[in-house]
């Protein structure tokens, strides 16, 4: 039995007394029966977690991960480590855990690296572990891609702004659109209705001119958009919104990045823009839309916000080269193995 390893965050909470006292007692239970059984015991790194719990003490003693540098930095992960790794298991061996104290394994100790090496690039000669670039929710706060569940979505009293996209070449009226983050509009690279709204039939196929960046660009028909949002025209930014992405791929769009890995404008975004942070940035999109008389209104709105569980930072969606896993091939063998009773689950 493999103890799900607790993270070297701190110490031990009840939560780990209870799971872990279960295991104990079946342990005991199978030794009794006459079964050899091996309770193996470790710690988890738990990367960005310690990251942030390290940081956190850093900050209440004046100091700062940046400031001090990588290796100064990695050197005081290790001594937390080292600290609260020994306060855990000294803890598991006061509650008299029946652990095989002899095979305590750390999960960056050098034979698990090398394990988990050892598998990645098995899987990649299968090919199913792959690079490419997808839109991922990024936390500017961590500083890495998160998955959905450590995504946090609250409700946020925010703003419904519309805007006017002037028709390019002369073609037509202009045409309103309504978003949340105006800030984005630098990196829109078309302009989405609903292929059965009759209001925007006869554009499907013009063409608009993005605001403040003068950038020339279609007016697609597709059914993810809701009519009844807003104007019923959206804009799409594929670099920074999954919804977007998706319909950037369907109808072959660039994706322009805007707003880089630390939450502030790109040089993408613009001489004007570029370096601000992406909150301050809004403020001057927006005045800016109105200098140039082309903010139609702007609304109350609440909507869900997505935020980093860890750090709780607003997550930003944003297209970035990660490493992905083709799990269907892999959960096809899990699946059968639970359906001829190969593999059980306890309760039924």
């Amino acid at each position: 039995m493999v103890i799900p390893p607790p993270n070297v965050t701190g110490n031990l909470h009840i939560g780990h007394v209870l799971v872990y006292t279960l295991h104990d007692v079946v342990a005991r239970w199978k030794r009794m029966q006459g079964h050899d059984v091996l309770w193996l015991p470790g710690t988890d790194h738990a990367g960005i977690a310690t990251q942030m719990v390290v940081e956190r003490s850093l900050r209440e003693q004046g100091e700062s991960r940046t400031e001090m540098g990588r290796e100064a930095f990695e050197k005081r992960v290790w001594e937390w480590k080292e600290t609260y790794g020994n306060r855990i298991t000294d803890a598991l061996r006061t509650l008299g855990s029946s652990c095989d104290w002899s095979r305590e394994r750390f999960t960056l100790d050098d034979g698990l690296s090398r394990a988990v090496r050892t598998v990645f690039v098995r899987l990649y000669e299968q090919d199913l572990i792959y690079q490419g670039r997808y839109i991922v929710n990024w936390c500017p706060g961590c500083r890495t891609a998160i998955s959905d569940l450590e995504t946090v979505y609250e409700q946020e009293q925010g703003k419904l702004y519309t805007i006017r996209y002037p028709a390019a070449d002369g073609d037509g009226a202009p045409l309103e659109v309504a978003t949340t983050r105006p800030e984005t509009l630098l990196g829109d690279t078309g302009i989405a209705v609903h292929p059965e709204d009759e209001r925007f039939k006869d554009r499907v196929g013009n063409h608009v001119t993005v605001p403040l960046v003068e950038r020339r660009v279609p007016i697609l028909a597709d059914d993810f958009v809701d009519p009844a949002f807003g104007t019923g025209a959206v804009k799409l930014t594929p670099g920074h919104d999954p919804n977007d992405f998706e319909a950037g791929q369907r109808h072959g769009l660039p994706e322009i990045l805007v707003i880089d890995k630390d939450g502030n404008m790109s040089a993408e975004a613009g001489e004007a823009y570029a370096g601000m942070d992406r909150f301050d940035a809004r403020k001057k999109v927006v005045k800016d839309l109105e200098s140039a008389g082309l903010l139609v209104s702007i609304e109350d709105h609440e909507h869900a916000v997505g935020h980093c569980q860890r750090c709780h930072s607003t997550i930003e969606p944003m297209v970035s080269r990660q490493w992905f896993v083709k799990v269907e091939p892999l959960a096809e063998p899990a699946i059968r193995a639970v359906e001829d009773s190969t593999t059980a689950f306890v309760p039924d």
